[in-house]
């Protein structure tokens, strides 16, 4: 009887050890697929000021989120150029590729020219934070601009 009561106890406890370890990996099952690299290519292009602007160098692969940033055009203590909201809050503009400076004002592909103290309304999209943009002290908080329009 204490024989059949000793295998009752071993059985249990193997049963309640084999449901604690670890799943096995299926060797049937295909290998995980590399995470793909979300990426922004920029250049920042620097006025003889000092002021920079950060600009699309290629295609982004980054998501986006469409949107509309109004604000007042500025620079960040970098000389980063960005947008500031009625609420204060700084946002870092990505600016089309072909953006470039003409004096201290930014010149942008479509012809149309922005500068510093501009109301503006900027279409676009906010993009994910990108340390390579550290130089800019917002470059968690970004936005790709498609077309901006000069309030008065």
């Amino acid at each position: 009887m204490t024989q059949r009561a000793a295998f009752g106890l071993t059985a249990a406890f193997a049963l309640l050890l084999a449901g604690c370890s670890a799943p096995q990996a299926d060797p049937l099952a295909p290998p995980a697929l590399p995470s793909v690299q979300q990426e922004m290519p920029t250049v920042v292009e620097q006025s003889a000021g000092g002021k920079k602007a950060v600009v699309h160098a290629g295609v982004s692969s980054a998501p986006e989120e469409s949107g509309q940033l109004i604000g007042s055009l500025g620079a960040d203590e970098a000389g980063c150029i960005v947008v500031r909201a009625n609420d204060g809050e700084e946002t870092t503009l990505v600016f089309p590729e072909g953006t470039a400076f003409k004096g201290e004002s930014l010149a942008l592909p479509d012809g149309s020219s922005l500068s510093e103290g501009d109301n503006v309304a900027l279409d676009g999209a906010r993009v994910p934070a990108d340390e390579k943009l550290s130089v800019c002290p917002n470059y968690f908080r970004l936005f790709s601009v498609v077309r901006a329009t000069v309030n008065p």
